[in-house]
């Protein structure tokens, strides 16, 4: 079944946006990070995609969903899935140096769909900075998402989930062209750092993602191997409030 979505959106062209502008179109784009990836505790799966509402207008939709599979048990069931719509607006700024645009987050909503003791929900609005510089052939960029999280949307399971999610949070990644190289397309190196504590005040209570991927060959059906180390809370709304150390490794698209 994952096999033929990811085909599909390959085949839709989805990862085009590096030979054109598709942002300026009114089509399907990649919004996240795409991967399938297993390892401890359990394998974890993420779809992430976008769509311009209107040719004059940079009004996006966008829907993300995290899935953890715990494939190695009886049944393989699917421990959590998070579902994450949202709809942004977003600025560009071409003459703002490394700034290359500002995105609104108009509404954003998480939630993984369960009911009783383990339902979890929240909904938020945010400011999202994307920058990128290149130097050589290194590209750099650093995207920092400022958030408000509604006290009236949080499900009464999660009440107390803003002291595990900050007001902000970040991603710095790095990634090298390797175009001397037949195999290696490009390589990218990025880190996460989630804020913990209603005010963002306490370090302990946030999380930390490592991820580094390879792109082997050239041309649009290039997966790349991908390691991701997570360390902290809240990396699935289930077991948000539970401090975990995970390590996957699979591909990335």
């Amino acid at each position: 079944m994952f096999i033929l979505l990811f085909y599909l959106i390959f085949s839709s062209g989805v990862f085009a946006q590096e030979a054109c502008d598709c942002e300026s179109e009114n089509r399907i784009t990649a919004h996240n990070d795409i991967y399938v990836i297993t390892g401890e505790p359990n394998t974890k799966i993420q779809i992430s995609l976008k769509y311009k509402l209107f040719k004059a207008a940079d009004l996006f939709i966008a829907y993300t969903q995290t899935m953890f599979w715990n494939i190695s048990e009886e049944s393989s069931p699917f421990k959590d899935v998070n579902y994450n719509p949202e709809l942004f607006y977003r600025i560009k700024t071409p003459n703002a140096g490394i700034l290359k645009s500002i995105d609104i987050g108009i509404f954003e909503h998480k939630s993984n769909g369960k009911s009783g003791a383990d339902s979890r929900a929240w909904s938020r609005s945010y400011v999202k900075f994307n920058t990128i510089t290149r130097f050589n052939r290194w590209a750099f960029s650093w995207d920092t998402k400022i958030f408000a999280i509604y006290q009236f949307s949080l499900d009464r399971t999660n009440i107390d989930i803003r002291d595990y999610m900050g007001f902000w949070e970040t991603k710095i990644a790095f990634t090298n062209f390797f175009d001397e190289l037949y195999l290696i397309d490009r390589t990218s190196l990025y880190f996460a750092f989630f804020s913990g504590g209603k005010f963002s005040q306490s370090i302990s209570k946030g999380g930390q993602e490592l991820g580094f991927s390879v792109s082997l060959g050239k041309g649009r059906l290039n997966p790349a191997l991908f390691v991701q180390l997570y360390h902290g809370y809240n990396e699935s709304l289930l077991e948000y409030n539970k401090e975990f150390w995970s390590y996957r490794f699979g591909l990335s698209f």
